[in-house]
């Protein structure tokens, strides 16, 4: 039992080492998103776009979402990026997935193993309607399931997820 605990405390260490290291996470630059392979100017939208940066990440969504709304955009919050949240335009007449808002921006490899929540935009909420973005074994393919078509307004969440192989190993010293 000991040793159980022993291994158990050895890897929430090894674990808060891995996800808490000093530097922060840093995506690339986006001057060709979104989309700039699929023909749109959209990208040339985002470069000329001035986005003001306010208080708390929280207030910078709830802005950003005001701001997507109104200029036919979504949010992408990423957790832990020196830019947390920035508003991308949509290209007009074309439909964008989760997929490929993560793909195209360069989010999924940068991050590894991602977690992601889809936030509908709705009077009703002022957050949004949570919607689980379900990820694939290998920890960056969205489901098809539940790839959802972007709208105006959408603010996708990303964070940095556990590694399935992690997981696994946490469930069995654990007992699950």
């Amino acid at each position: 039992m000991a040793s159980k605990q022993i291994l158990l405390a050895s890897l929430v260490s090894l674990m808060m080492g891995i996800g808490s290291g000093c530097s922060t996470l840093k995506l690339p630059n986006l001057p060709n998103f979104p989309f700039s392979s699929r023909g749109t100017d959209a990208a040339e939208m985002y470069k000329s776009a001035d986005f003001p940066v306010v208080g708390s990440v929280s207030e910078q969504a709830y802005h950003g979402v005001r701001q997507a709304k109104s200029q036919h955009a979504v949010v992408l919050e990423v957790v832990g990026d020196s830019e947390p949240v920035r508003v991308l335009p949509l290209p007009s007449g074309q439909t964008v997935y989760v997929s490929n808002l993560l793909s195209d921006t360069g989010v999924a490899k940068k991050l590894g193993v991602i977690e992601a929540t889809l936030y509908r935009s709705e009077a009703d909420s002022i957050g949004g309607l949570p919607m689980e973005v379900r990820i694939a074994g290998d920890g960056q393919t969205v489901r098809p399931e539940s790839d959802y078509a972007l709208r105006p307004g959408d603010r996708l969440r990303v964070a940095e997820g556990a590694h399935p192989l992690l997981e696994g190993l946490f469930g069995s010293v654990l007992g699950l």
